[in-house]
């Protein structure tokens, strides 16, 4: 059967969710449809690596921001547990390729489910080996070492964040994920996983074996572009859009992680992968979607996090920045980290409440 609908959003996290919202308040009388092969509708996915699984007070319908009836009253129809196999623009994790992912207790830190799976698993854990020192590599190391599981962290580059943030940086998240109890493996990169029993062996390829009940992974999202592929879409990394994220299709856009546009802020096409911005980015690509001037998308991603009661915050684009200048001693646990490119800023990390504030305006005035 052929349905038909003047808009139809794929996936239902925070691009989608905005997104369709924003078509509905625009056009009150078209047909507004939600795809998603997510099982839950809009959820603070922030809250995942955090404060859900720190402690089982939060519920999965907790984190729900937006339930099924909520779309419905808006008239938006929303198809949750259903793939498009035509055209699905949406993120998932990257799988890690070593033997041994598959085993039960190796758990990837994507959806709600698994955040649901991961929490349950970690209520009869006493150790978790967590491979990946990124944003949720540490986040998912703070939340299990609050709840009382004796934590290692298996980093692939030299410094925490080595492929976002200089050094400087680095050596602090480090401080202060030390000090909270976590251990830290850097240039520790997993080559297998296997079971002995009750325990995960975790093999590195250096020749080091460390032992666990739990693996938490979390080494980034890829989207899934392949069907795109030999098409003007893809753009080897995300679905190619304009400034104003339009794709060379007519009536298609893209907006989220799985976007790589034309910053003008930069002058750089990237993809951002913060769920604010995915947020701010599928009202924009709604809005342009309904109007005969569309414009480009131009405001600063940013996001932020605590770990062990510190505040990290990062702004801009910290992939792109060229070189890094620090204007605070971050060795005292709070200070701050101004990326350049260009000759001008482009990003910007704050740890221990540093402002960041004048960076941001520096970076709007692209």
């Amino acid at each position: 059967m052929v349905e038909h609908a003047r808009y139809v959003v794929l996936g239902s996290g925070p691009a989608g969710t905005r997104g369709s919202e924003t078509l509905r308040k625009r056009d009150r009388e078209a047909r507004v449809v939600v795809v998603s092969d997510d099982r839950y509708p809009f959820y603070n996915r922030i809250l995942l690596s955090k404060s859900f699984l720190e402690s089982d007070d939060l519920s999965p319908e907790d984190v729900v921001i937006k339930p099924a009836d909520v779309h419905a009253a808006q008239g938006i129809e929303l198809k949750p547990k259903t793939r498009a196999v035509g055209l699905d623009p949406d993120a998932r994790p990257i799988q890690l390729g070593v033997p041994g992912i598959d085993l039960q207790g190796v758990v990837v830190l994507r959806p709600l489910a698994d955040a649901v799976a991961l929490r349950a698993a970690a209520r009869d854990a006493t150790r978790a080996v967590i491979i990946g020192g990124g944003l949720i590599g540490v986040e998912v190391a703070a939340a299990l070492t609050k709840r009382g599981v004796t934590c290692t962290l298996l980093a692939l580059e030299p410094w925490l964040f080595g492929h976002l943030a200089p050094e400087e940086i680095g050596v602090a998240l480090e401080t202060i994920m030390r000090s909270g109890g976590v251990t830290l493996e850097l240039e520790a990169a997993a080559e297998t996983i296997d079971r002995d029993g009750d325990n995960l062996n975790v093999h590195t390829t250096d020749g080091r074996e460390f032992q666990a009940d739990l693996v938490p992974v979390g080494v980034g999202v890829k989207p899934n572009v392949e069907f795109l592929e030999g098409t003007s879409l893809a753009d080897g990394d995300g679905v190619r859009v304009d400034a104003c994220l339009r794709t060379k299709l007519p009536g298609l856009y893209a907006a989220g992680d799985v976007a790589a546009y034309d910053d003008p802020l930069t002058g750089v096409r990237h993809r951002v992968e913060h769920w604010l911005h995915a947020q701010h980015q599928g009202r924009h690509a709604a809005e342009n979607m309904i109007t005969d001037e569309p414009t480009p998308y131009s405001r600063v991603s940013s996001y932020d996090t605590e770990l062990f009661g510190i505040p990290v915050a990062v702004v801009g684009a910290p992939e792109l920045a060229r070189e890094w200048v620090t204007e605070s001693d971050l060795g005292g646990g709070k200070g701050l980290a101004v990326g350049e490119r260009d000759g001008r800023a482009v990003a910007a990390f704050s740890i221990g409440g540093a402002n960041i504030a004048e960076i941001t305006r520096q970076i709007s005035q692209a």
